[in-house]
């Protein structure tokens, strides 16, 4: 990581301040002051002759100053991870070569490890649901069925009574029901002419 320094107009080069990553604390680079939180202490290094100078840096701004101080401390922790990481390499090379200590990550005697599952009962909801919504169909046809069963349809008019234009058969029906249950013929009926529109049900 490098802080580059230059001209806000041209954009050209005026200063590097480079930061360690061999282990060197980065306020040999980057220092801040001790009575405020704005300015700091760069460290700055010439390529060329590798001669280096100290200037200051300040920001006008506090959430400028602390977005640069975020920056440095995500470099630090970035190598903090690096070091980590290559530890655990070197660790790992020396096992697979057969050098260093080995790690025994097997479980120590008493030891118990408890398991809670929470899905066998999400499972037995479901499976729940399921059978039932899978036994409301048949349930709902029973329903029909008996609903079918439960109507009571007038039966069909006699043989040869004629029906008035306009009258719904039922209606009709109706009354020859009633009249046979009292032995007379509906008034206002024939039965059995040659005009008869719906023909001899009984010859039919």
């Amino acid at each position: 990581m490098i802080v580059r320094l230059s001209d806000q107009e041209s954009a050209e080069l005026f200063a590097e301040c480079p930061l360690p990553d061999d282990g060197t604390p980065l306020t040999t680079a980057v220092e801040p002051v001790v009575d405020s939180s704005r300015y700091f202490v760069l460290r700055v290094v010439d390529k060329e002759t590798s001669k280096h100078a100290f200037i200051g840096l300040g920001f006008r701004e506090r959430t400028d100053a602390s977005g640069f101080t975020t920056g440095l401390d995500e470099y630090r922790k970035y190598l903090l991870r690096k070091k980590e990481a290559e530890a655990m390499k070197a660790e790992h090379e020396a096992q697979e070569n057969g050098e260093g200590e080995r790690r025994d990550y097997s479980l120590k005697e008493n030891i118990t490890i408890p398991l809670k599952i929470g899905s066998m009962k999400r499972d037995t909801e479901a499976g729940a649901t399921a059978s039932s919504s899978s036994a409301s169909p048949g349930s709902g046809a029973d329903a029909a069925a008996k609903g079918v069963a439960s109507l009571k349809l007038a039966p069909p008019p006699p043989p040869g009574q004629k029906v008035a234009p306009g009258v719904p058969v039922a209606a009709v029906a109706a009354v020859a029901v009633a009249a046979a249950g009292q032995g007379a013929a509906p008034a206002g009926t024939a039965t059995g002419d040659a005009e008869d529109d719906w023909g001899d049900f009984a010859t039919a």
